[in-house]
């Protein structure tokens, strides 16, 4: 049995599915945008990072995790939280304002809210004292390719990278395979992988045992 836990034996166990030895150069696309499908649609624990940034007095523009680097991806995808902890220590959540009523805000004070202009985090309103921002968010998966031959969401899912990646071949194979198969066993192996990952994130049985009496 062929492991698609790294990039080589991803491509392998693609092309032994796909049975077309006329393929073997458009694997890789297959699997890129594989990645791309994914990451619109997947929100798994392996990809959520933290982040802390210091804010100067009147900073209203904060840049975004963009790091492009082979071993090193951390590119910035949705936000799932954000903390603005001010002088005194003293933290407050930070909520969505969309890019209209954001502009509104010209005035520094307090921030209560953000929004998100290109790769900048926009604070609501601007800071009238310097402070610090604390992020939660999803990356997008780092791109499997000779230079990073394994990422942490191939590990936690390769029968997903598998699957997309045979339905992403659809234009190619359109006719000679079974194409709805793979669409199915897509669909499955997503929602099993998205039922697992609510259970780890949200533990359902866990039961407190009684301090013991002295």
């Amino acid at each position: 049995m062929i492991s698609f836990t790294n990039y080589e034996g991803l491509k392998a166990a693609v092309a032994d599915w796909l049975g077309r030895d006329d393929l073997a150069e458009r694997i890789p696309d297959f699997i890129a945008l594989a990645e791309r499908r994914m990451a619109r649609e997947l929100r798994p624990r392996v990809l959520e990072r933290r982040a802390e940034a210091e804010v100067q007095a009147g900073q209203r523009f904060v840049p975004l995790p963009w790091r492009r680097e082979p071993g090193r991806w951390d590119v910035f995808l949705e936000m799932r939280d954000l903390m603005w902890q001010g002088e005194d220590g003293r933290r407050r959540d930070l909520a969505y304002l969309p890019p209209d009523g954001a502009a509104l805000e010209s005035e520094p004070g307090e921030p209560r809210g953000f929004s998100i202009s290109g790769r900048d985090l926009v604070l609501v309103p601007a800071p009238v004292r310097p402070g610090k921002l604390l992020l939660s968010y999803w990356c997008e998966p780092a791109p499997l390719g000779p230079e990073q031959p394994d990422s942490e969401l191939l590990l936690a899912a390769p029968d997903l990278y598998l699957y997309a990646s045979l339905v992403e071949s659809a234009p190619y194979t359109r006719g000679s395979a079974p194409l709805e198969l793979w669409e199915r066993f897509y669909a499955t192996a997503r929602a099993r992988f998205e039922s697992a990952e609510q259970r780890g994130r949200f533990t359902s049985n866990l039961r407190m045992r009684p301090t013991r009496r002295v």
